[in-house]
């Protein structure tokens, strides 16, 4: 039977639920293939770290370049993380003709078009469907099975960490503080969680996801990004109140304009979305992403997006789909993203969607028709006002704004214009409104 050798670089969480799996699922993965699967080399960091899955002690190397000089390898698993360490395991990899699979979303939003582009000239594979929402298959939704198709949006659930938070805010009441410990003692979170609650991570994601649904190349830093830490339950109960859910999302829209080609927004922030809608249902550490098609319409995919097994699965499947390239000398059978000339990326501005205010003002005559007054000379139009008296004479009170669609930089202009007037007393809050 016809053997095909791999490599993986990194034992942690998720190499050792790839090799778990390979272990479990040996005899059914071989007689769906025709192939066997032979973990030739795995390399480590720390030789004397415990791992989660027990493994022959002479397949370890503490050298990565181990997997690149052993002609017995042709797929290189990359599973250490980080950036310039992957990069060069990976670019070893593709020069020297062996195909690689890797779960990396900060490697392919820094560094893809230069993995594709060296891909490319070497007739290799690169596949990453863990890269993104972990076992749940977006990637090869995206590449696959709606390549006939032509994407005009796409919302997702991307990060299971502020998922989590978000819910137990929502549904619990509690502080962010609060969540974010308990996430943390269940291990939804790491130690050090800025990545997750900055929305940093989902924007690398999101870059992952825009290039393969419009071809536009987007950087991280090209990402309109804001994170969590300044949700408070009160935006919970008001949402409530107004009927939407909150939720913090990456999205990316096609927007077109006669006469000028099309253009792509990408962003990742909170959200009020209908509390009825597909996405306003997704609770916990979960990840979901909602695509929108001109055939197919709307469609959801979700499921559990990081861990172990869930990653790991994602992991193996790469490793099977390039095995069966290998076996039947057919490398390129799934083109590798590329990015479109005709489509650019959407000034931040020129963005528009909803928008929640809530203002700390003082409690004096003419502050609502000062604000809604600064308001309407921008083109934003009110779709709603809540506004109550505190007990104490003299005491800030709250006042809730919601808008219909405006354009960002109207919106910027606006509230840096009120914030100048003195008639508030704390920062405004501000999150966009998607109708989906």
């Amino acid at each position: 039977m016809r053997e095909v050798g791999i490599g993986i670089a990194g034992f942690g969480t998720v190499g050792g639920g790839v090799l778990s799996i390979l272990q479990r699922h040996a005899r059914d993965i071989e007689s769906r293939l025709g192939a066997r699967i032979v973990v030739r080399r795995v390399a480590i960091r720390d030789p004397d770290k415990a791992r989660p899955v027990e493994l022959d002690p002479a397949l370890l190397t503490t050298r990565f370049e181990d997997l690149l000089e052993d002609p017995s390898i042709e797929v290189v698993v990359e599973l250490v993380g980080g950036v310039e360490q992957a990069f060069r395991l990976v670019q070893g990899a593709l020069e020297r003709g062996k195909h690689v699979v890797t779960a990396n979303k900060a490697l392919l939003a820094a560094r893809g078009d230069d993995i594709f582009k060296l891909a490319l000239e070497k007739g290799v594979d690169v596949y990453f469907e863990g890269a993104v929402c972990g076992g749940v298959p977006v990637i090869r939704t995206l590449r696959e099975a709606l390549a006939s198709d032509r994407i005009t949006a796409l919302h997702g659930i991307v990060n299971g960490t502020t998922n989590y938070i978000l819910t137990a805010m929502a549904e619990k009441g509690e502080p962010l503080s609060t969540a974010l410990a308990e996430a943390q003692r269940l291990g939804y979170a790491e130690a050090d969680p800025t990545l997750d609650v900055s929305g940093g991570d989902a924007a690398q994601k999101l870059c992952v996801l825009a290039q393969l649904a419009f071809g536009v190349r987007v950087k991280p830093a090209d990402v309109l990004t804001e994170g969590i830490l300044a949700l408070t339950p009160e935006d919970f109960a008001w949402g409530e109140e107004f009927g939407y859910a909150l939720k913090l999302l990456a999205i990316a829209r096609r927007v077109s304009t006669p006469g000028q080609p099309d253009a792509v927004e990408a962003r990742v922030h909170p959200a009020f979305i209908p509390a009825g809608s597909l996405l306003a249902g997704v609770r916990g550490a979960m990840n979901a992403v909602l695509l929108h098609s001109e055939a197919l319409g709307p469609s959801m995919l979700i499921g559990q997006g990081a861990g172990a097994m869930p990653t790991g699965s994602a992991v193996v499947s790469d490793i099977i789909d390039l095995t069966r390239n290998v076996v039947a000398s057919s490398p390129g059978r799934v083109p590798l993203p590329h990015g479109d000339a005709r489509v650019g990326l959407l000034p931040h501005g020129e963005v528009r969607a909803g928008y929640y205010l809530r203002f700390s003002v003082k409690d004096e005559p003419g502050v609502l028709a000062r604000v809604a007054s600064t308001l309407a000379q921008r083109n934003i139009s009110i779709a709603a006002v809540q506004q109550r008296e505190q007990g104490t004479a003299g005491a800030a009170v709250p006042l809730v704004i919601v808008t219909h669609d405006a354009r960002e930089a109207d919106m910027s202009a606006a509230m840096a214009e009120i914030a100048g007037f003195g008639i508030t007393v704390a920062p405004t809050r501000l999150i966009r409104i998607e109708a989906i």
